[in-house]
């Protein structure tokens, strides 16, 4: 009986020791979270493109949130914040709509729409270093606007979050067959000009200028 005893005393030892380990592994994911929030893109156009300016919000948010390690602020917290900030007499900014909604990161943007052509300008503001990073797309057709806010949302992935996805696999493919398409027609041409300006590689950290 008593080496029965001493037995199930060992199990129980060790079931708590398990539980202590995973219960602070556990606790140190969430620690590791980030959290990031989605402002409503700003639209300078002549057309009403609200419905877009939602799509662009709502592709995001499933884009970029990524379960135990970046969490996406809902819109609905956020536009509550907006509007209260909106209705103080204090000025805001950024760092008022991070604290607000304790987010590590804050993602902005703007929507431009001119001569039939658009462009995406996206701003993630990394809070906790005052810095950010510029991400850009242009599309000829209204059509294509999915397909290019899914290309941003790759880069954030990984520029951001170190985070590879199906769609930044694509992209570096299709990237690498076009320079070695450009260099199997024109090497020279192609050592001295190189033709490919890719968002994610003519676009890296800036120190946050603006104090907050």
């Amino acid at each position: 009986m008593k080496h029965n005893h001493a037995i199930y005393q060992i199990i129980i030892a060790i079931l708590i020791s398990l539980f202590v380990i995973t219960g602070g592994q556990t606790a140190a994911a969430k620690d590791n979270i980030k959290t990031i929030s989605i402002l409503p893109f700003k639209v300078n156009s002549a057309q009403n493109l609200t419905y877009i300016q939602d799509g662009i919000l709502q592709m995001l948010y499933s884009r970029l949130s990524w379960q135990d390690n970046v969490m996406v602020v809902p819109q609905e917290t956020v536009k509550k914040h907006l509007s209260d900030m909106k209705n103080s007499s204090k000025t805001t900014g950024i760092g008022d709509i991070a604290r607000r909604t304790q987010s590590d990161f804050i993602l902005a943007g703007t929507l431009t729409s001119l001569g039939g052509s658009f462009s995406i300008d996206a701003l993630v503001y990394d809070i906790k270093n005052k810095r950010h990073m510029a991400f850009f797309e242009q599309s000829k057709k209204k059509d294509a606007l999915i397909h290019k806010v899914s290309r941003i949302a790759a880069m954030i992935n990984k520029k951001i979050f170190d985070r590879s996805t199906g769609a930044w696999e694509k992209m570096e493919a299709e990237k690498h067959a076009y320079i070695k398409e450009m260099q199997r027609k024109n090497p020279e041409y192609m050592m001295k000009t190189p033709q490919w300006q890719d968002t994610e590689e003519t676009h890296g950290w800036k120190i946050w200028k603006y104090l907050f």
